[in-house]
């Protein structure tokens, strides 16, 4: 795993004479403005100086989340394109999850956060629009509304509350760590309780997708509409301890599909978001970082938090860069956003839920278990996807990396459409979430639970 911040300039020449590096022949105008800058890279548990190497991207074109990017665009198109995306990361000081559990998911909530990132893409995509560009000075309501459905508190729809307590219905505990299907499990439950966003999810069990269940899943109960925005969720083991090669040139064409909005997956209990791929090289947003929660301010105040950060001086730098191996958190802690139980709406600081710094990783260091996401905003588009993925994506690899088919095997047993009404789940108190209705294995779905299952776990749960 690599972590990248930027250094200034003193720490920067200190760490060069570390690793042996000439600092005069690094220390350039290109290093300054961090394309191929020499960085750090630090993990967060523990924090420690990992590797240290020139970044450097050759291979083009890169293709991020159906976006083509070529060599002419530049790497600094693919940075703008990073830092555009929704960056969650873990929180510290909140409100116990739960009213008794605990209130910072460092150390084992980075697969929940690249839940939340995963969910941040789709309905960026939902209600603004796809390749959906950042630009700290211009934000909308809508934009804001969407980040404060991921705010670290209790009636927040995406919030970590919710995801950690939605996963005790899928046998793992509060601060128990995730895998990729747990955590697609989980985005599926919640997502029924998001009536602005509309959006139904498929998940794809035993590496099969079936064209009829997904299309069952958009129209299901309680769709208004004939078919509903489908978020496909393909949980997949690629391999036995890392992915098989033959699998990189079906993830090369996944990542150039328009429908793709990335993979979870990474190393085990050390996930990642991935958001495009160029050659063997894979980019990726990292929640390894932990910050305080978002808290409430006073109406009216607006703050240049990161506009003051883009033009601070070497020296500001270094002070704000300043690294406390038994305190890694300090490392980042920006002002945070207002909460969204704010009387008055304000233009929000929401510099620390965009990444500056590029991350990749060669594709042979990834865990070969990961989930695979795509979003179909219309019947056409998934039309469209299901015949891409017929003529080239799974083609690509021998053996494809999953089964496509048209209707479900008489094999299988029937597919039951998830609505969330048999559990009995309503919309009341959060912290009466308590046991799990059903404790399953980690690589199985559950097809049904009866109203008195239900009774007896007692789950209920809060909208935003």
């Amino acid at each position: 795993m690599l972590s990248i911040f930027p250094l200034a300039a003193e720490n920067f020449t200190l760490l060069l004479e570390y690793f042996e590096f000439p600092a005069e022949t690094m220390m350039n105008s290109e290093v300054k403005q961090g394309v191929g800058m020499v960085e750090t890279s630090l993990t967060s548990e523990p924090p420690f100086c990992d590797s240290f190497e020139r970044i450097s991207i050759d291979t083009f074109p890169i293709s991020a989340l159906g976006r083509i990017i070529n060599k002419e665009d530049g790497l600094e198109a693919m940075k703008k394109y990073m830092t555009s995306r929704l960056w969650f990361t873990y929180r510290r000081d909140f409100s116990p999850i739960g009213g008794t559990g605990p209130s910072t998911d460092q150390g084992w909530g980075c697969m929940l956060r690249c839940a939340q990132m995963l969910l941040g893409e789709v309905l960026l995509r939902r209600h603004i629009g796809r390749h959906f560009e950042w630009d700290i000075e211009k934000t909308s309501e809508v934009y804001d509304k969407i980040l404060q459905m991921f705010f670290d508190e209790k009636d927040a729809l995406y919030s970590i509350h919710q995801i950690a307590q939605m996963g005790v219905t899928e046998g793992k505990k509060v601060s128990e760590w995730f895998g990729p299907n747990t955590a697609a499990q989980v985005i599926k439950k919640l997502t029924i309780f998001d009536d602005w966003s509309n959006i139904a999810v498929h998940v794809a069990l035993d590496n099969i997708l079936v064209k009829e269940d997904a299309l069952t899943m958009a129209t299901t109960y309680p769709s208004d509409n004939a078919v509903k925005p489908l978020l496909v969720m393909i949980p997949l083991r690629l391999g036995l301890t890392s992915i098989n090669p033959c699998y990189l040139p079906a993830i090369q064409k996944f990542f150039e599909l328009p429908q793709c909005v990335g993979i979870i997956g990474g190393k085990p209990n050390l996930a990642h978001y991935f958001v495009g791929i160029a050659g063997t090289k894979l980019f990726y947003l990292d929640p390894h970082h932990c910050r305080a929660k978002t808290t409430k301010r006073d109406a009216g105040v607006t703050t240049n938090t990161m506009i003051s950060s883009i033009t601070t001086t070497d020296a500001q730098l270094d002070i704000q860069n300043q690294i406390d191996d038994s305190d890694f958190h300090k490392l980042e802690d920006l002002e945070p956003l207002p909460s969204q139980t704010s009387d008055v709406y304000t233009k929000m600081d929401d510099s620390t839920y965009h990444c500056q710094m590029m991350q990749w990783m060669e594709y042979e260091s990834i865990d070969p278990s990961l989930a695979l996401a795509l979003f179909c905003e219309t019947r056409q588009d998934f039309d469209t996807l299901c015949e891409e993925l017929q003529k080239t994506t799974l083609p690509s690899s021998v053996p494809p990396m999953f089964e496509f088919l048209e209707k479900r095997p008489r094999y299988l047993p029937r597919f039951e459409p998830y609505t969330g009404v048999s559990m009995k789940i309503e919309m009341k108190e959060f912290d009466d979430i308590g046991a799990a209705n059903v404790k399953i294995d980690d690589d199985f779905e559950v097809l049904d639970v009866s109203v008195d299952e239900a009774a007896e776990g007692d789950t209920e749960l809060i909208s935003q």
